[in-house]
């Protein structure tokens, strides 16, 4: 009886820990999403629905996207006082966010980071970010942060939020 009993209690003590287990994986980021104001924007996101939620840019400019080949193909930039928002028409002909450029260190990343930050504190963030010349790039999904630590890699002089269209 005694041996039915621990038996009983390993099952279950199983049972808890691979539930734990699914319920970290379950939980576990699957892109990196901006926050704006308490509203959450992820690049690849539906355009008129990111844009519904920042409210409106202090202003708006067409651009030329040369990538679509003749030219003909326009994006919108979206011009926010700490940030500038790109709207681009993805592989499927649909509108999303394309990039969400930080202008000021009045934002950050999710993970905490601001432009004036060090390189130490990206890779502290981004322990997985590869970095090229000062250039961090950390992907996750279908998104990527690029952080740019400038010519001499001393401190983050901009953030950005791209969308990655993985091969």
């Amino acid at each position: 009886m005694k041996l039915m009993k621990k038996m009983a209690s390993a099952a279950a003590a199983m049972l808890m820990a691979s539930a734990m287990i699914f319920s970290a994986y379950a939980a576990q980021k699957t892109a990196y999403q901006f926050t704006y104001n308490e509203k959450q924007v992820t690049v690849g996101q539906d355009a008129d629905d990111a844009l519904k939620l920042l409210g409106k840019a202090e202003d708006e400019k067409t651009l030329n996207n040369c990538a679509a080949g003749n030219g003909a193909a326009k994006d919108m930039a979206y011009m926010y006082k700490d940030f500038d928002l790109t709207v681009s028409t993805n592989e499927k002909g649909k509108e999303i966010v394309w990039d969400i450029n930080f202008k000021t260190d009045k934002v950050q990343t999710e993970e905490g980071l601001k432009i004036g930050d060090t390189p130490a504190k990206v890779k502290q963030l981004y322990p997985s970010a590869k970095e090229n010349y000062g250039l961090y790039t950390a992907t996750l999904g279908n998104t990527q942060v690029i952080v740019d630590c400038g010519m001499k890699n001393d401190k983050v002089v901009g953030i950005s939020y791209q969308y990655y269209e993985a091969k």
